[in-house]
């Protein structure tokens, strides 16, 4: 087992597939699939079962993930004691409107902490970037991405909102509800098909760009939202339900295009950053003072 082992590793883990870890990692998708046999050997147990799809990790590949990380990022902070400082690096990132701030930040805040001498500049998603806030389904096979969270949709609701009172909803009972719409919005096209499947319609008070503009609304009482859970923690004056009934999830992350080449050190920032997003205050205390 060596470091090269646990990045294939890593690479198959977050892209849930052989032949794009192998893509990732510029490698053919055999040494891919040879060295996580030998790693399963190695440690004598399963980390992946293999499907049509591509691949699912198993209990053992789940546990080994946060080892494996940590032992790469190490291995790298290691070998930065002995370089010269880096040369300073400047990037430009864009954000998609329809994204968490807060996630985004705490992000951005890991990457200008753990990379000496970057520069960040934000732009919007129309401009041309090195890196790109987006979600998967707009990335494509020229694409390299760099999962950081994954996002249930729920309904946003004021606190004294009448559906407030079950623990979870059927799209059924959106119909007609006074909403207020996100446009962009990753999921729109799936929204509207499955609302136009069961002849649902929803009385569209407000369209928006942002997610904090839809719950601000949304906590004025004009009406409810489809938002993902994670823009809405930490907010008090809002109720959130689950839909019981439809399952609509997004995977957001970091992308660049596979032309394009970073150092190694700040795509390990971006896996520490994923790490650390929701660990409690508490822990992320003591996981700096241990550095």
């Amino acid at each position: 087992m060596d470091i090269r082992s646990l990045r294939y590793f890593i690479a198959v883990y977050e892209e849930g597939s052989l032949s794009a870890a192998a893509k990732r990692c510029f490698v053919a998708q055999p040494s891919i699939s040879n060295t996580v046999s030998q790693l399963e050997e190695d440690l004598g147990t399963k980390l992946f079962v293999r499907h049509s799809k591509g691949v699912s990790a198993t209990d053992s590949g789940t546990q080994l993930y946060p080892h494996a990380c940590k032992m790469v990022n190490d291995m790298s902070s290691m070998r930065q004691l002995f370089r010269q400082t880096p040369a300073p690096l400047t990037l430009s990132i864009s954000l998609a409107p329809f994204l968490s701030g807060a996630l985004i930040s705490q992000v951005i805040k890991t990457m200008l902490d753990e990379v000496s001498g970057l520069t960040l500049k934000l732009v919007d998603e129309s401009e041309s970037a090195d890196l790109r806030f987006t979600c998967h389904r707009y990335t494509t096979e020229e694409d390299v991405f760099y999962p950081l969270w994954e996002d249930d949709y729920v309904i946003a609701m004021p606190l004294d909102h009448w559906l407030s009172d079950f623990p979870s909803l059927s799209i059924k009972q959106i119909d007609k509800q006074p909403f207020i719409s996100r446009t962009p919005c990753d999921i729109f096209e799936s929204w509207h098909y499955l609302m136009q499947k069961q002849e649902l319609t929803t009385d569209v008070r407000a369209q928006v760009k942002t997610e904090e503009y839809a719950l601000d609304l949304v906590a004025a009482g004009l009406g409810i939202s489809l938002i993902p859970e994670h823009s809405s923690r930490g907010r008090k004056d809002l109720c959130l339900r689950p839909l019981n009934d439809v399952k609509l999830k997004r995977v957001v992350g970091l992308a660049h295009q596979k032309s394009r080449s970073f150092p190694a050190h700040l795509i390990n920032t971006i896996l520490t950053a994923k790490q650390q997003l929701f660990v409690p205050t508490r822990a992320k205390e003591s996981v700096l003072r241990a550095k």
